[in-house]
């Protein structure tokens, strides 16, 4: 009797363990505010998913916290990251929004970046980044064979954002006669300035024409000389990626990791927040992205939500560390860095 009751105290407390742990993070939560950082502006493709994000992540924590947008732009987010990974606290209250092929620009030996990619917590993402290089359609040049013998002025974000170095490293491997302007905000002081004739337009995310420029896309006012993914995109099927243009193994290995970009999208909390509290978060970041009433605002917003996982993630960060020294150096040299 007293083995029987001895083993079923013990299968108590096993039980109970997950829902006092449960309890627990549902106690440090109630009552808190949870910031979601944007390292760009407000206004463009990062600042309104993190909007509506936050009207629906708090429902998924633990203890319901209020969820509320940071913005603090500067050096293409990183800013915001060092801000996050260094600085702020450390105990769940604090998320970012990544951006901008940032695992890409740390291996690339950014002097900016003060953080590793591969400690970040890694939530999880609302999609696989596709990148590309538009213009207006009545630009001087509409197609990158043409812009190898014209110019386009392009408008970027900062020196280290890919806004800026993707159209680089195109002008150095490919001959292309791009002239990036850095110093916008963000996507949406970028089309502002392609309205204003400043800029022609700019090397950025697809998914910001759809979601803030719908209109202009459906009045064929844009014309897509590449795109950077893992493979077309439906949007553009007739639109080359930039692995097409290669020439040989060595181009096709760089271009490659140059379109890739899975962590773009991807939300992360800093090293050294509780693991209880990580796995809760990352818990709640999914089941928003499978929440129906974010759906339902999601595609009336035109965002299209294809959750990345953290072992994904992972996986992704691993295999751009792997990139070879000898191809980093010759994009370093590509993006002015050396």
């Amino acid at each position: 009797m007293k083995k029987l009751f001895l083993a079923l105290a013990v299968l108590s407390l096993v039980a109970a363990a997950p829902a006092h742990a449960a309890d627990a993070v549902a106690d440090f939560y109630r009552g808190k505010t949870v910031t979601i950082y944007v390292g760009l502006a407000g206004g463009g493709l990062y600042s309104t998913f993190a909007q509506l994000l936050s009207r629906h992540l708090g429902e998924h924590i633990p203890g319901t916290p209020n969820v509320i947008v940071q913005h603090q732009p500067g050096a293409g987010g990183m800013i915001a990251a060092n801000n996050v990974y260094n600085v702020l606290p450390k105990d769940g209250t604090i998320m970012i929004s990544l951006n901008g092929g940032m695992t890409k620009r740390v291996v690339l030996g950014e002097p900016a970046a003060r953080f590793d990619p591969r400690k970040w917590n890694w939530l999880g993402a609302w999609n696989e980044v596709v990148n590309d290089c538009t213009v207006w359609s009545d630009a001087p040049a509409t197609t990158l064979e043409q812009a190898k013998t014209t110019e386009l002025i392009l408008g970027a974000n900062d020196t280290g954002n890919s806004t800026y170095t993707n159209p680089m490293i195109i002008n150095y491997f490919l001959g292309t006669k791009f002239k990036v302007v850095p110093g916008y905000g963000g996507g949406a002081q970028v089309r502002l300035a392609m309205e204003r004739g400043e800029v022609h337009g700019f090397c950025g995310q697809f998914e910001g024409w759809k979601s803030v420029k719908p209109e202009w896309l459906a009045a064929g006012r844009l014309a897509h000389l590449v795109q950077l993914a893992s493979k077309r995109s439906a949007d553009m099927p007739n639109t080359p990626l930039l692995s097409e243009f290669a020439r040989n193994d060595e181009e096709k290995r760089i271009f490659e990791f140059v379109q890739s970009g899975l962590d773009d999208r991807a939300m992360v909390v800093a090293p050294g927040v509780p693991e209880d509290r990580v796995a809760a978060l990352r818990k709640a970041y999914m089941d928003t992205l499978a929440d129906p009433d974010f759906l339902a605002e999601a595609t009336a917003q035109k965002f299209e939500i294809n959750p990345v996982t953290t072992d994904e993630l992972k996986q992704f960060v691993e295999k751009v560390y792997s990139l070879k020294p000898d191809a980093i150096a010759k994009i370093r040299k590509a993006q002015g860095l050396d």
